[in-house]
């Protein structure tokens, strides 16, 4: 019991006991802020590692997406490819060319390297460059006429005809065309401006062509180059070199020979004039310079190597000078223009002014993208031109009629 005397001592007492409870109870809440604080401080921390981790993620993974469209998509349309002079050609440029020739022919061979088709566009602005130096040049009139030639109806003579409707079917059958074949004016009439270069240049010089010159009589068996025929085979089946213990030639050529053109089923040819096969030319007329004779009459060769195909070839009789098939001299006459083309560009190469590029992992990537587009036109059919870009192709209508280069004689 407190006494009255002593009450003011009692309360003193007291007075520090609740102040330090006090103090003890801020304290308290100051460590669980401190603590809370702290906790809260570690887990912005670790929120804050957290996103950015995420963040680094992210950027990674968007540079890898971003780097992969880069080299798939952007970069390769747009590496260098080749050039002219000036004149420059990126890989998309090659693609479209390609792509170009798809439309017209139906398909392009992809086992065909695309450097190929690349030297074909090379090719052809080196014609382009080199036209108004060899004497002649191209307009859009000389374009037009082959257009018509091409796509004109046709109204059989003493038949009455309306200008104005012949005009109309002119047009139609020409758009028709162009939608069957994905392509635009444009772009076709650079393929027939092309087309009538090398048909100019085939001309030039197909006059430099004697009149005669000498001949072998020739049969052969060809193989392609793709290697499904055993050809070491097909010659064991033909004897020795005068045939003696073999098969009957004819009958071998019947039954293996794949035809280009030129042999018939039992693989005779005919008179084959010296230039119109350049890679056989040293069996069938020999080579006086490095001492190679020709074969004799009825020897029969070993595998001949060439760059369209294997031959195994006999001379049944020659050399004699004769006149030239139309088919041998528009044979030698492609030659003279493939012979002039590979000059240039050997020329062009050793003066500078040529060059392309040789990266093989491009033409894949060449090869990819046009393998994305289907063949919009099926060979033959109606309004698809023979033998678009090649040396060998041409178009109806073309100054000197079907075929290559510069038509009959």
């Amino acid at each position: 019991m407190a006494f009255p005397w002593n009450r003011g001592d009692a309360q003193d007492q007291i007075a520090p006991a609740h102040a330090r409870r006090r103090a003890r109870g801020r304290r308290a809440r100051q460590e669980e802020a401190q603590t809370e604080r702290t906790n809260l401080t570690s887990d912005q921390r670790h929120q804050r590692v957290a996103w950015g981790v995420g963040a680094g993620l992210l950027v990674l993974v968007l540079g890898i997406v971003v780097f992969g469209f880069y080299n798939e998509f952007y970069k390769p349309p747009r590496v260098w490819a080749g050039s002219v002079r000036d004149q420059e050609f990126k890989m998309g440029d090659l693609v479209e060319r390609i792509r170009v020739l798809q439309g017209l022919s139906g398909r392009v061979d992809l086992s065909t390297v695309p450097f190929e088709y690349l030297r074909n566009l090379i090719n052809a602005e080196v014609l382009r460059q080199a036209a108004p130096g060899l004497g002649f040049s191209l307009t859009d009139e000389d374009v037009n006429q082959v257009l018509r030639a091409q796509f004109y109806p046709q109204v059989p003579e003493g038949q009455q005809s309306n200008p104005g409707q012949l005009e109309e079917e002119f047009q139609n059958s020409y758009n028709i065309f162009l939608a069957r074949t994905s392509l635009t004016d444009a772009e076709f009439r650079v393929i027939v401006k092309e087309q009538l270069a090398l048909q100019q240049l085939g001309m030039m010089l197909g006059r430099t062509i004697p009149e005669t010159a000498p001949h072998v009589e020739v049969e052969w068996i060809r193989a392609d180059i793709d290697g499904r025929s055993d050809v070491a085979a097909v010659r064991r089946r033909l004897g020795d070199e005068q045939g003696v213990g073999g098969e009957n030639f004819a009958k071998v050529a019947s039954e293996v020979g794949t035809s280009a053109g030129f042999a018939d089923q039992q693989g005779y040819v005919g008179w084959v004039p010296k230039g119109a096969f350049p890679g056989l030319d040293d069996a069938l007329f020999g080579d006086d310079e490095r001492d190679r004779p020709p074969l004799a009459i009825g020897e029969i060769s070993g595998p001949l190597f060439t760059q369209d195909g294997v031959y195994i070839a006999r001379i049944l009789s020659g050399p004699e000078d004769r006149e030239f098939t139309f088919q041998m001299h528009n044979k030698l006459n492609g030659e003279l223009v493939t012979k002039w083309q590979n000059d240039e560009q050997a020329k062009g190469a050793d003066e500078g002014w040529l060059r392309m590029n040789f990266n093989s992992k491009l033409y894949s990537w060449v090869a990819d993208q046009v393998a994305l587009s289907a063949a919009r036109v099926a060979p033959g059919q109606q309004g698809a031109p023979p033998g678009p870009g090649g040396s060998q192709g041409g178009l109806q209508g073309l100054p000197g009629g079907q075929g290559f280069p510069g038509g009959q004689r």
